[in-house]
C-alpha cells in the first residue's frame, strides 16, 4: 500500500514537471517599436537627469567670475578725440620740401595709428608727466626705481625702463571712427585724474612730435640746399665763362629780343640768321612782284595794247576816251545838217584826230612804263637772290660753329635754372620752417571718468550666469554621450531588443526608506529587537509598506510575470543581472513577496554559492543548504527549506561556500530538487550569481522556465546587458524581460514617477 501511494506520488510529480514544458525554453522573440522622433522634453529631460551637472557648472563660473570681479581694483578710462587729415592743402604756394611722394589715405591713417602707440611718445610722456615715479606705473618707489636705472638703463640712456614703456602702450587704445578722420584715443588708470590727464598730454605730444618731425625734416633740407646752392653757383659760372670764350672766338653774336605785352619773347637772336631771315622775307616779296610785273607785261606782249585792261582802265585814257566819244557823237549829230567839208565839221574832225594821237601816244607810254617796271623787278629779284645765297652760306658756316656753342649755351641754361630753383627751395624752406600748422587737431579734449571702465560687475556677472549655463548645459549632454548606461525603459527597448517588465525606483528618494528609518529611531533602546526589526533592510520594502511606490512597482513586475506567456505563467524562474550589486538578489526577494501577496506559495532559491545573501537578509542559519543537497550531504526535507516571516514565503540558503560552485549546478540533483520543490509551491524564484564572467547562472538558467534580467539604471554598460542576452540566447534560456532597477525620478520620461508618487501618497492619506 505504501508503494502505492509512493508510485502515486512519484506519478504526480512527473506529470507535473511535465507541465513546465507548455512554455518553450527558447528565448522570446521581441520586435522593438520604431524610433522615437526625438522631441524637446527629450533634451529637457536630460538636462534635468544632469541637473546637478549644470548647477555645479553654473555655480563656479558664477562663484569664480563673481569673487574675480569684485577683488578688481577699478580701472577708469578717459578718452579723447583727434581729428587726422593727409597734407592736402598748403598755406603756401609750394609743396613742403620734406614731403615723400604721397600713399593712400588708409595706409596714411595706419600710419599715423602705429605712431600713437609707438615707443617715442610714450617715452616723451612718460618724461613730460614723471610717470616713472608713480607707484601704479614704477611698482616701486621713487629711489629704488631710480637706483635701478643706475644700474640698469635702457639701449637709449634716457632712464625709462622698457617694461615700463611696454606697461604704458598696453594701457593706450586707438579706435578710429568708421569713414570719418576721426580717432578716439583712450588710456586707462586706476586714477581718473591721471587716466584724463595722460591721454590729453598724449594727444598734444603727439602733436608736437608731429610739428617737429616737419621742422627737423625742413632744417635738414635747408642744409641740404645750402650746400646744392654753393656746388651749383660754381658749375653755373664755369658753364658761361666757356660760352662766352667760345662766342667771342667764333664771332658769334647774339642780341636780346624784346618782350611783348602778352610776356612772349625775350632771349637772344644771332646776327647772321636775323640778317638771312630778312633776306629771305625780302626775296619772297620781290620775287613775287616780279611775278606779277611779269604777268602784266606778258598780257600787253601778247595782245592789243589799246584793248588792253591795263590801258582802258588808266584814268587819262579813260578821259580821253569819253572827249573822244563826245566829239564823235557832236559829228555825227552836224554830219546830218553840214557836209565833210564844212569849217566846223573839218575841225570837229581834227579834234578827234588829235585825241586818237594822243591816246595812242599815251598807250606807248603805259606800256614803256609797264616794261620798265618789269626789268627793274627782275633785276632788283636777282640781287636780293644772290644776297640770301651768300648770306645762306655765311649761315651754314655758323651752324657749323654754333653747335658747339649751343651744347654749352645748354648747359649753361640748365645749371642757371638749377641754381634759381634751388635758390627758390630755399628761400621757401626758409618760410616754411617758421610756420606752426599742423593737420593734427584735438577735436575733444578727455574729461575725467566718473565711473570706472573695468569691472562691468553687471555685465561680468550676467556673462558669467550665461557661460556657466550653457556651459553646464553642454557639459549635461556631453555627459550624456559618453554615458553608455542602460537608463530609462525606451534604452532596454531600442538598445537591448528587450521587453521592460517594469521599473523599480531609487529606494534612498522616497517616503518608505524614510519611515523605515524613522521606525529604527523610535524604537526604544532597552526594547528587545525582533530579527526582522534589527535588519529593516530594504528587501523588506514590499511586505512593510504595501502603498509604496517600490511595492506597487514589484507588483506591477509581478502582473507582467504572470501574463508573460500564454496559457500559464512561468513557475520556475531565474533572477540575475550582467554584473555584481545590479540589485538581483533585492528583485528576487520583493518579486517573491509579491507573488505570495495572492496566496500562493514562493520559494526563494539562493543560487549565489560565491557571494550568498538570502540567509543574511531573512536572518536563518546557513548551516545546511542548496550546496549540501547538490553535494549529496543532506536529502530533501525541513532540513534544507526554511521557514521566513512573511507569510507563504520560504527560503532555501546556498549552505556553505564550496570550491566548485559550476559542477554542483550542473549536477542532476538540481533538477531532483526542482522535481521535489514543484508541487509543494507555485513559485521557484532562483537567486542567481551575475551572468558574465561566470557560469553560474547560464547553467541555472537551462533548469528554468524563464529568466529576469536585472539591469541597474544609469550603472550597467548598455555593452554589458547586451552580451548578458546573448549569453542567456546561447544556451536557449527564455528571457521574460528586464527589470530597471535603482531609476531616478529624472530617468523617467514625461515624469510618470512623480504622478504616481502623488497618487499613492494621496491616496493613502484619504485611507488613513
Amino acid at each position: 500500500m505504501a508503494q502505492d501511494n509512493f508510485d502515486r506520488q512519484e506519478e504526480n510529480t512527473s506529470r507535473a514537471l511535465d507541465r513546465p514544458r507548455e512554455y518553450p525554453l527558447g528565448p522570446a522573440s521581441y520586435y522593438p517599436s520604431p524610433e522615437d522622433e526625438i522631441h524637446l522634453r527629450d533634451y529637457l529631460q536630460i538636462i534635468l537627469r544632469r541637473k546637478w551637472i549644470v548647477i555645479t557648472v553654473l555655480l563656479t563660473v558664477l562663484t569664480t567670475v563673481s569673487i574675480g570681479t569684485f577683488m578688481m581694483k577699478p580701472q577708469y578710462k578717459a578718452t579723447t578725440t583727434i581729428k587726422i587729415e593727409m597734407d592736402k592743402m598748403n598755406i603756401l604756394s609750394f609743396n613742403d620740401v620734406y614731403q615723400a611722394q604721397m600713399t593712400s589715405e588708409d595706409s596714411f591713417q595706419q600710419t599715423q595709428f602705429k605712431v600713437l602707440k609707438s615707443r617715442n611718445l610714450a617715452k616723451r610722456v612718460i618724461r613730460q608727466m614723471k610717470l616713472d615715479a608713480s607707484p601704479e606705473f614704477s611698482g616701486q618707489k621713487q629711489e629704488a626705481r631710480q637706483a635701478a636705472f643706475l644700474k640698469k638703463p635702457d639701449a637709449l640712456g634716457e632712464g625709462i625702463d622698457s617694461s615700463l614703456v611696454d606697461g604704458f602702450i598696453g594701457r593706450v587704445e586707438v579706435a578710429p571712427q568708421p569713414r570719418s578722420s576721426l580717432v578716439n584715443v583712450s588710456f586707462t588708470s586706476y586714477e581718473p585724474d591721471m587716466a584724463a590727464n595722460v591721454v590729453n598730454a598724449l594727444a598734444k605730444s603727439y602733436i608736437d612730435l608731429n610739428i617737429e618731425s616737419k621742422y627737423e625734416a625742413t632744417q635738414q633740407a635747408r642744409e641740404w640746399l645750402e650746400k646744392q646752392l654753393e656746388a651749383m653757383k660754381v658749375k653755373v659760372e664755369q658753364a658761361e665763362e666757356k660760352l662766352n670764350q667760345y662766342a667771342g672766338k667764333n664771332e658769334i653774336i647774339f642780341l636780346e629780343t624784346k618782350v611783348d605785352d602778352n610776356g612772349k619773347g625775350g632771349g637772344s637772336e644771332n646776327l647772321v640768321t636775323k640778317k638771312l631771315a630778312s633776306l629771305s622775307t625780302e626775296l619772297i616779296a620781290a620775287t613775287s612782284e616780279r611775278i606779277q610785273k611779269e604777268a602784266l607785261y606778258n598780257e600787253l606782249k601778247a595782245g592789243d595794247v589799246e584793248s588792253s585792261s591795263l590801258v582802258m582802265n588808266s584814268p587819262l585814257m579813260q578821259g580821253l576816251r569819253k572827249d573822244q566819244a563826245a566829239l564823235e557823237s557832236e559829228y555825227n549829230q552836224n554830219l546830218k545838217i553840214y557836209k565833210p567839208d564844212y569849217p566846223k565839221m573839218v575841225k570837229l574832225k581834227e579834234l578827234i584826230d588829235q585825241i586818237n594821237k594822243r591816246m595812242a601816244t599815251e598807250a606807248k607810254k603805259i606800256v614803256n612804263s609797264i616794261r620798265k617796271d618789269y626789268e627793274a623787278a627782275v633785276k632788283k629779284e636777282g640781287y636780293l637772290k644772290a644776297a640770301f645765297d651768300k648770306q645762306k652760306q655765311e649761315a651754314l658756316d655758323l651752324n657749323n660753329r654754333a653747335v658747339q656753342y649751343l651744347i654749352l649755351k645748354r648747359e649753361a641754361d640748365t645749371n642757371k635754372e638749377l641754381y634759381n630753383g634751388l635758390l627758390q627751395r630755399l628761400k621757401e624752406t626758409g618760410i616754411s620752417a617758421t610756420l606752426n600748422a599742423s593737420n593734427i587737431q584735438i577735436l575733444d579734449k578727455a574729461e575725467v571718468p566718473k565711473w570706472p571702465f573695468k569691472p562691468n560687475r553687471q555685465r561680468n556677472i550676467l556673462l558669467a550666469l550665461i557661460v556657466g549655463l550653457f556651459g553646464g548645459v553642454g557639459l549635461a549632454f556631453f555627459t550624456e554621450y559618453l554615458d553608455n548606461t542602460i537608463k530609462t525603459p525606451e534604452d532596454v527597448e531600442k538598445r537591448m531588443f528587450m521587453p521592460s517588465l517594469g521599473i523599480v525606483p531609487l529606494y534612498t528618494s522616497y517616503p518608505a526608506a524614510k519611515a523605515l528609518r524613522e521606525k529604527k529611531k523610535s524604537r526604544p533602546r532597552n526594547a528587545i529587537a525582533r530579527p526582522a526589526d534589527r535588519q529593516l533592510p530594504v528587501e523588506y520594502i514590499s511586505h512593510l509598506d504595501s502603498k509604496s511606490q517600490l511595492s506597487e512597482a514589484y507588483s506591477s513586475i509581478r502582473t507582467f510575470l504572470l501574463f508573460s506567456s500564454a496559457g500559464k505563467p512561468p513557475k520556475v524562474m531565474m533572477v540575475t543581472s550582467p554584473r555584481r550589486e545590479e540589485g538581483k538578489t533585492t528583485t528576487s526577494i520583493n518579486t517573491a513577496i509579491s507573488l505570495t501577496k495572492s496566496d500562493a506559495k514562493a520559494v526563494l532559491i539562493d543560487a549565489d554559492m560565491r557571494r550568498p545573501r538570502l540567509h543574511k537578509v531573512f536572518t536563518v542559519s546557513n548551516t545546511n543548504g542548496l550546496s549540501s543537497f547538490l553535494s549529496g550531504n543532506i536529502e530533501f526535507g525541513d532540513d534544507l527549506i526554511r521557514h521566513t516571516d512573511i507569510p507563504n514565503l520560504d527560503v532555501i540558503t546556498s549552505g556553505p561556500l564550496p570550491p566548485n560552485p559550476a559542477e554542483l549546478l550542473s549536477s542532476y540533483r538540481l533538477r531532483e530538487l526542482i522535481e521535489g520543490l514543484y508541487p509543494l509551491y507555485n513559485f521557484i524564484i532562483i537567486d542567481s550569481p551575475p551572468l558574465l564572467g561566470l557560469a553560474d547562472a547560464a547553467i541555472t538558467s537551462t533548469h528554468t522556465d524563464g529568466v529576469i534580467l536585472v539591469v541597474k539604471s544609469g550603472a550597467t554598460p548598455r555593452d554589458a546587458a547586451v552580451q548578458a542576452k546573448k549569453v542567456l540566447e546561447s544556451v536557449n534560456a527564455k528571457v521574460l524581460g528586464v527589470v530597471l532597477n535603482a531609476i531616478n525620478e529624472t530617468n523617467i520620461r514625461y515624469g510618470y514617477s512623480s504622478y504616481y508618487q502623488h497618487y499613492y501618497q494621496n491616496n493613502t492619506s484619504n485611507e488613513k
